[in-house]
């Protein structure tokens, strides 16, 4: 599969929660084909987020969202997905009889979402967006949502309120929030900015079977469902 950068991404399929999914088949290796691309000269914008594959790994925090969901969470809701890379949550909340909204902002998302949308019988749609800049544009072309989600996006100091704000800007009155989390080190300021914009959450988690972890290690995921 050829990146709208240049290079080729290797792939590998994975099976989860009865879906065929096309990953990237190393983090590593593809950074390291990333920076072999751009040339020792412009090593910074390897790892830089709008070229870095990090969106092509099926993350545990995916996983766990996704192993959360339900039919009664996601039957006849619009929900919206952002951050999505391969948009897990996306697929099984379609799945589950939700009409959904994924987004992302890294050129080769569709890449993976159009093989994977084909290989399942799956579809929905995706928007290009970034979730840090371009909220107002978006919002008003996408509307409001009843069910906004989010995994393992709180993974910079300035994220916790901006995270915060984004999820709340697409969700409809009476609408809710779910995230979820590996345990990163923001994600009690993430709750704090949360509850100081008025959603209180509720907290549970999710065990990740080793097999689909990078460390391949049982993880569990944190889940955090906010609402009014």
């Amino acid at each position: 599969m050829k990146s709208h950068f240049g290079y080729q991404y290797l792939t590998k399929q994975l099976k989860v929660l009865d879906l065929d999914m096309a990953t990237i088949r190393d983090l590593d290796e593809s950074i390291d084909i990333l920076c072999e691309h751009f040339g020792e000269e412009n090593q910074d914008l390897s790892l830089a987020e709008e070229h870095c594959p990090y969106f092509g790994v099926m993350w545990e925090a995916g996983i766990g969202l996704s192993q959360f969901l339900t039919r009664e969470t996601c039957e006849g809701k619009k929900i919206l997905e952002i951050g999505c890379g391969l948009a897990l949550p996306s697929f099984v909340a379609t799945r589950f009889g939700g009409n959904v909204i994924a987004t992302d902002f890294h050129a080769d998302v569709p890449l993976f979402l159009d093989l994977n949308k084909e290989k399942n019988k799956i579809e929905f749609e995706y928007q290009v967006m970034n979730w840090r800049s371009e909220i107002e544009r978006t919002k008003g072309t996408l509307g409001l949502f009843d069910l906004v989600l989010g995994s393992d996006i709180l993974y910079e100091s300035q994220h916790p309120m901006q995270v915060a704000e984004a999820l709340i800007a697409f969700l409809k009155p009476g609408g809710k929030i779910i995230l979820s989390d590996p345990g990163r080190a923001y994600v009690q300021k993430f709750i704090s900015s949360m509850r100081e914009l008025g959603y209180p959450d509720h907290f549970t988690t999710q065990k990740v079977a080793a097999k689909f972890t990078l460390k391949n290690i049982e993880r569990e995921i944190y889940l955090f469902e906010f609402s009014k």
